[in-house]
């Protein structure tokens, strides 16, 4: 945990030049990730495969958040991704960044092992619940392993969107909004508990859009 710590503080200045120099980045909302202390579980809608660098400027310079931990795939939609993951580049920066991998097809009890053992040592963990990037500016359907997750660790749930807005001159607007947490009743079902999950994140991306 201290490496990644470490690895994860000092991705601060270069995670700040490339979204600064690609977006006009705006986050609103970091007061409720300090309503929060560890462990919770951070959801976020998909867009592209750097969202997870974003999260260090979300989080801010100083933050007692880190590291947070990335539940994410080897095997990808898009052909050069899957080139850089079997190579090496992308296990290596995964091992780097704290992201460990679920497995398509493996089932979900197995797959949330590793997530249940994070959050058992006061882990944070980034869920995309979609399940995959979603380029065409709308959020997918959720999976329900996030869901599952927070209902059988007692986790709180942090709700956070990711919205490409207008071009201003040579860069598109991004804007992140973090929601309130969401603490799942106990009891909860999944069913109900997803789609607690998926109006939140809706909600804040269409705020994004009328803001």
């Amino acid at each position: 945990m201290t490496f990644l710590r470490i690895s994860q503080f000092l991705t601060w200045p270069i995670a700040y030049v490339y979204f600064h120099s690609i977006y006009h980045l705006r986050v609103n909302g970091r007061e409720n990730l300090k309503k929060v202390i560890s462990p919770f579980i951070i959801i976020v809608n998909h867009f592209s495969f750097v969202d997870s660098f974003l999260f260090r400027l979300i989080l801010g310079f100083r933050t007692p958040h880190l590291p947070l931990r990335f539940m994410a795939v080897e095997h990808f939609n898009w052909r050069w991704l899957n080139f850089l993951s079997d190579i090496g580049v992308i296990p290596f920066l995964y091992g780097i960044f704290g992201v460990f991998v679920v497995v398509p097809g493996r089932g979900l009890e197995k797959n949330l092992e590793r997530a249940k053992e994070i959050i058992a040592k006061k882990g944070n963990i980034v869920i995309y619940p979609e399940g995959k990037i979603v380029v065409d500016h709308t959020i997918a359907p959720f999976r329900i392993g996030a869901a599952v997750l927070a209902i059988e660790t007692n986790t709180p749930v942090v709700p956070v969107s990711l919205r490409l807005g207008a071009r201003r001159f040579f860069r598109k607007e991004l804007i992140v909004n973090i929601g309130e947490p969401i603490r799942v009743p106990v009891g909860a079902g999944v069913d109900t508990t997803i789609k607690s999950f998926y109006d939140s994140i809706i909600g804040l991306y269409e705020k994004s859009s009328s803001s």
